[in-house]
């Protein structure tokens, strides 16, 4: 019986270093897109469970987790699979977090944003409205496939920051918006 030298057993770890280090970045981008989509699913969801409350109300809810149990049977979609704190987070007028569903809430609720009224995209409570720009204007977003923590006073776009909003329209489409853009430059010509 033939024993392995320290230069083929160096040789051989040499190689499970090289394939990790191909194989591993494909395996995190794939679990970033599995997330990815599973937010795209949530935001989905959300888009037709505020659809059917305005058909029944005639009007948006006053924020998103008025939607369930109603709307949205379970919770777990207003949850964006990238949130490290599963949407425990202090409320703010954008983001409620635990202000009034104690499960949470990740995604932004962009007609309560004092920067949208401000800007014009939605009107002030108690109505919004149908929004600046009818179906293509955003009605929630999620920021958690950039940002690491929530910020309660992030007012506007950070010029530093790199990647992707994810952005439901309150047709109920989900597109992309650079998040580097300012806010105040935003129209829905900047969707992809």
């Amino acid at each position: 019986m033939k024993a392995f030298t320290l230069i083929e057993t160096l040789v051989v770890l040499a190689i499970l270093a090289i394939v990790a280090s191909i194989l591993l970045p494909v395996l995190w981008s794939a679990r970033a897109m599995a997330r990815r989509t599973g937010c795209t699913s949530n935001l989905r969801q959300i888009g037709v469970a505020a659809r059917l409350y305005r058909e029944d109300y005639e009007a948006y809810p006053l924020r998103l987790s008025s939607l369930a149990p109603h709307y949205l049977g379970d919770p777990r979609p207003l949850v964006c699979p990238n949130d490290a704190l599963q949407g425990r987070h202090a409320g703010t007028d954008r983001l409620e977090g635990i202000s009034f569903l104690s499960s949470g809430v990740s995604y932004d609720y962009v007609p309560r944003w004092t920067r949208a009224i401000e800007l014009g995209w939605w009107m002030p409570l108690p109505d919004f409205g149908p929004g600046k720009w009818d179906e293509l204007t955003p009605l929630a977003d999620c920021q958690w496939h950039w940002a690491t923590a929530f910020h309660a006073s992030w007012w506007d776009n950070d010029s530093n920051a790199r990647g992707w909003t994810l952005i439901l329209t309150a047709g109920g489409s989900v597109r992309k918006v650079r998040v580097e853009d300012p806010v105040a430059h935003f129209t829905p010509d900047a969707y992809r």
